[in-house]
């Protein structure tokens, strides 16, 4: 079944990377002219899906990700690429300035696929990438807008719950109490209960762009994401430019938003 692709690793990993070469690379080189030197960093990469698109493109790539096993995993995916030095990947917090110096005011690119939405102090987070950002360089930022149909990434729970759009707007008491009825797992529950509290909208994201210093230079909404044409076989569909500009609609109806930022 489609939703049971987020309980295979490899079908997940092979999305991510289809997803970065076929919408997300394309997307980004529309107006950013990355030089054939340029370093990328993926904050939130997992096992490196998403990076792969862009060492075969010949850049030189970083990774981090708070989670040691999945930097173990990447290491293990791109263990010719680790040791040529064309990738290197960190199982640590990006706030932890002792390990990440050697990087600061060097990155071209900095990417953020669907990771914004599961930090708390977005505000603290987006004013740090500008440590490691050189000047003129992007950042790259995806997400699920809070209010749409499974913008509580319900699909990764393994009860009836992850066919079920909007529920995850609910009080939150109400909406714990019917995720541990269904049975979800204790971690399972603890990862949909951070996105509830980040409940990350479009005006608010970008309200903390602003108080960031980041300008957008690139916006699309999506009414069908582009991850989904692997999970689901949609072919992606761009959303409407007039309910693009309709702020108490565009959440509720769009899938992703993709930013390109500076």
């Amino acid at each position: 079944m489609p939703y049971d692709f987020h309980l295979d690793p490899e079908k997940k990993w092979r999305q991510q990377y289809l997803t970065s070469k076929n919408h997300i690379l394309p997307f980004i080189l529309e107006i950013v002219n990355l030089p054939p030197d340029a370093q990328i960093l993926e904050i939130g990469c997992g096992e490196g899906g998403v990076l792969k698109a862009f060492i075969e493109g010949g850049f030189t790539c970083y990774g981090i990700d708070l989670s040691p096993s999945r930097i173990e995993n990447a290491k293990k995916i791109f263990k010719e690429e680790v040791r040529k030095k064309l990738v290197t990947f960190y199982a640590f917090d990006i706030h932890h300035d002792q390990h990440f110096e050697h990087l600061f005011n060097k990155i071209d690119l900095v990417i953020l696929k669907d990771a914004i939405e599961h930090i708390y102090d977005q505000e603290r987070f987006l004013t740090a990438l500008h440590k490691f950002v050189k000047p003129g360089g992007t950042v790259f930022l995806s997400f699920p807008p809070w209010h749409n149909p499974f913008g509580g990434h319900q699909q990764i729970t393994t009860s009836v719950l992850r066919y079920v759009p909007w529920f995850h707007i609910l009080p939150r008491s109400f909406y714990q109490s019917i995720l541990k009825l269904f049975g979800e797992s204790g971690e399972s529950i603890q990862e949909l209960l951070e996105i509830y509290d980040t409940r990350l909208s479009v005006r608010k994201f970008e309200k903390i762009l602003s108080l960031t210093r980041w300008e957008v230079r690139k916006r699309q909404f999506f009414l069908v994401n582009p991850g989904y044409e692997v999970k689901f076989g949609l072919k992606p569909r761009k959303q409407i430019d007039f309910i693009s500009r309709i702020h108490e609609l565009r959440d509720f109806i769009s899938t992703a938003v993709y930013y390109v930022v500076s």
